[in-house]
């Protein structure tokens, strides 16, 4: 009989946590050698194997998991799970039905139980770098929207008037973290074609584009004012200058204080 495992609820030990109304992530750890019994979740889910290695039984398959897949489980989907002498570390990211319904995601999700190779779907691999930094960013939402948005189908027309205005927002509003659902409130699109049209015109997301948009506010600050770095950070509407230092360093390759140091050299 399989053991049933309420929303919420994984056999490993968790690690980190975070959820909105729609999703809900954490990491879970699980020892060497584990031997996990057939369950099933309450709620559909993904899971990537972080590190280690394990192998996936169910009633019709019998799968080995390595590093970087990731595993589509539907509702009720009944499985065992045996890990290896390394044991592992999964992120898992669990969608809530009430959520999906209210942003009319819930008929975007597979119905079949899926294995994804390493690197198939890469803004979730994004989502697990911007989960282990920022356990609440909300650019994570976004990652997640973009995976179940490869199901839809339909055109976009050409003209967006909207669009403009979504930018200007993110453009210039440096106070104000903006979410998907408070973007499509004020151009009154739905959030979901906000996020996909968005995404297909841009090549990023509204989050990636706001993020994009701080570090660049950021770099003009630097050249133009003699502000201290945390100062700096918080009118680019970063949380505090240790946000600002990492984000700075992925787009430049070093920190604002060394790029100003150049700078004055």
């Amino acid at each position: 009989m399989s053991i049933i495992l309420s929303p919420g609820n994984y056999f490993g030990k968790e690690q980190q946590v975070g959820e909105n109304a729609s999703f809900r992530l954490n990491i879970t750890a699980y020892q060497p050698d584990v031997q996990i019994s057939m369950h099933h979740h309450e709620n559909a889910y993904l899971s990537l194997l972080i590190r280690g290695s394990y192998e996936e039984v169910s009633r019709k398959t019998d799968s080995a998991v390595i590093p970087g897949e990731v595993l589509f489980r539907p509702a009720g989907y009944s499985h065992a799970n045996h890990f290896q002498p390394s044991g592992g570390r999964c992120l898992n990211i669990e969608f809530k039905p009430n959520g999906l319904q209210e942003l009319e995601l819930e008929h975007l999700l597979p119905q079949t139980a899926a294995i994804y190779k390493t690197g198939t779907f890469d803004y979730l691999y994004r989502l697990l770098y911007a989960f282990v930094q920022d356990p609440g960013s909300t650019l994570p939402e976004e990652h997640i929207i973009s995976w179940l948005l490869e199901y839809t189908d339909g055109k976009l027309p050409e003209r967006l008037p909207w669009l403009p205005k979504v930018k200007d927002i993110l453009e210039n509003e440096f106070d104000t973290h903006h979410t998907i659902r408070s973007l499509a409130a004020r151009v009154f699109v739905h959030p979901i074609y906000l996020a996909r049209a968005f995404k297909e015109r841009e090549g990023i997301t509204p989050g990636e584009y706001q993020l994009k948009m701080r570090v660049r506010k950021a770099m003009t600050l630097l050249f133009t004012t003699q502000l201290p770095v945390t100062d700096i950070a918080f009118s680019a509407g970063f949380s505090d200058a240790s946000h600002l230092v990492k984000c700075f360093r992925l787009f430049y390759s070093a920190t604002p204080h060394k790029f100003r140091t150049l700078l004055k050299s």
